[in-house]
């Protein structure tokens, strides 16, 4: 987690490549419209425009005429329906709007983020009544019943109870002197000054989020925390933990922000931050070359590290996972069901047959934007909730496929996937096959059509067939036929 991200809006939305990854999505096939599969009775909340008039016509703080919207934005959507008629009650589309606004008092900005969930019929009324019987969430949730939603200003979120705690600048300020910083023997820090930063947040599964502090010495610290709904925090604790004592003074390992510890009772992960430069903003035409074989040297070295506990992640598992993806997609974009189909009868016909003892740690969503170049030319890691065990080429792959996404120019991006590559198989001890890089790459770019449909992306169909084409084809054709022939 590195500071690069100053002077930014706190509630801006993260890179799209942030985005959740939302699973268990069905579809339901007689009630869509062109919105991407969203069934008609919730098409209005994709549109931001009606639900930017819709807002400034039913929250409290518009209907008072302190708060004007200006903009509205969504993130992270994600919707549930279900095959069985007799479920279809059941269906629900969950969102975040980022709503940019002006309080009409002082004319500053005043921008925030409303979780919304809409349901079918009369159902938010009952959703409704069972948040209220928490009596910590009475008053604190909002029910819109002509839109049939209900819905919470963040950090309000009925799974992150302790959210809001953790986001008090006034807890935050004495929690982090009395207990942080003691309990891990790190000296005690007077503060002038904080300054809070929304990361990432993910509705109802986690939040990260940045403190600069300002110190009465006048020198500055970054800390990050990221809060779990769950407990899954504590065992991400334990696998950084092992990671920093296999990686300690290994040459070419990453470098990792210090972790200060997790707090069981706010469920809360907290770490260091790092002085240096996203990766992303410094790559070009002149450095690419040196800086991804730096990549490489680092993600070998990585693979090779041995942590204990990890879900194994086998290339069968991953083309079931896909096929199921795909399926879906196929059900809301039948104009494209064939070519679908025929991408996926090639992976199963390709599927690497990967022995066990070949399967190495995995970083689980490694891309540029997890990436920073520190001043001594090493490069930094960042987040660590994915690991596995699986094929090393998983991460290379997924790196590829996201630089697809980014708008780098379609040959720069292929520049950097082949510089990529190629400086891996040469620092890999291991036999890499560049079949098998294939086959993980269209893996991981018809993910990132599936994800496009899951996010309700803007030019949803457009995104998802370019997305296909490169599946489809693939820069990486004519490269595998070279390295075939040699």
């Amino acid at each position: 987690m590195g500071n690069h991200n100053k002077g930014k809006n706190p509630f801006k939305c993260p890179h799209p490549s942030l985005l959740s990854k939302e699973k268990g999505v069905r579809v339901l096939n007689s009630t869509t419209n062109e919105m991407g599969g969203i069934s008609q009775e919730f098409a209005v909340f994709m549109d931001t425009a009606k639900m930017k008039a819709l807002f400034q016509q039913e929250l409290p703080d518009c209907l008072s005429g302190n708060w004007k919207l200006t903009n509205c934005q969504i993130q992270h959507p994600r919707y549930k329906t279900y095959l069985n008629p007799k479920s279809r009650n059941k269906s629900f589309l969950a969102l975040a709007y980022h709503l940019e606004g002006v309080n009409e008092q002082t004319q500053a900005a005043d921008n925030r983020i409303l979780y919304v969930k809409a349901y079918l019929g009369e159902r938010s009324q009952t959703e409704y009544l069972k948040v209220c019987a928490d009596p910590s969430q009475q008053g604190a949730v909002l029910h819109i019943e002509k839109l049939g939603m209900i819905g919470w200003f963040f950090p309000g979120d009925p799974a992150l109870p302790w959210l809001s705690k953790v986001l008090d600048k006034e807890f935050i300020r004495n929690y982090f002197a009395d207990f942080l910083l003691l309990q891990y023997d790190l000296p005690f820090i007077a503060i002038r000054e904080i300054a809070l930063s929304i990361i990432n947040y993910r509705p109802e599964i986690r939040c990260t989020y940045r403190y600069d502090i300002e110190r009465l010495a006048g020198a500055t610290q970054t800390l990050y925390g990221k809060t779990f709904a769950d407990g899954s925090g504590a065992e991400i604790h334990r696998r950084i933990v092992d990671l920093y004592q296999h990686m300690e003074n290994r040459r070419e390992n990453f470098v990792m922000p210090w972790l200060l510890g997790y707090d069981y009772i706010l469920h809360t992960l907290w770490m260091d931050g790092l002085d240096g430069i996203p990766l992303l903003d410094i790559v070009n035409e002149q450095n690419a070359d040196r800086l991804m074989a730096r990549l490489a040297r680092h993600l070998v070295d990585f693979h090779s590290v041995t942590i204990d506990g990890l879900e194994t992640i086998s290339a069968e598992e991953q083309l079931a996972e896909i096929e199921k993806k795909c399926t879906k997609l196929q059900n809301v974009f039948p104009g494209l069901s064939k070519r679908i189909k025929a991408v996926l009868v090639n992976l199963s016909e390709q599927k690497p047959d990967t022995p066990l003892g070949s399967l190495r740690l995995i970083h689980g969503d490694f891309h540029i934007q997890q990436l920073l170049l520190l001043d001594d030319n090493r490069i930094a890691l960042f987040d660590f909730d994915e690991l596995a065990i699986a094929d090393p080429l998983v991460d290379v792959a997924n790196f590829s496929a996201d630089l697809y996404t980014l708008k780098l120019g379609k040959c720069f991006t292929e520049k950097l996937i082949k510089q990529l590559f190629t400086a891996y198989k040469a620092a890999s001890d291991n036999d890499i096959n560049a079949a098998h890089f294939a086959w993980h790459l269209r893996v991981q770019l018809l993910t990132r059509a599936y994800r496009a449909y899951s996010q309700q992306k803007p030019n949803l169909e457009y995104l998802v067939e370019q997305f296909l084409v490169t599946a489809e084809v693939g820069y990486v054709d004519g490269y595998v036929e070279k390295e075939r022939s040699k």
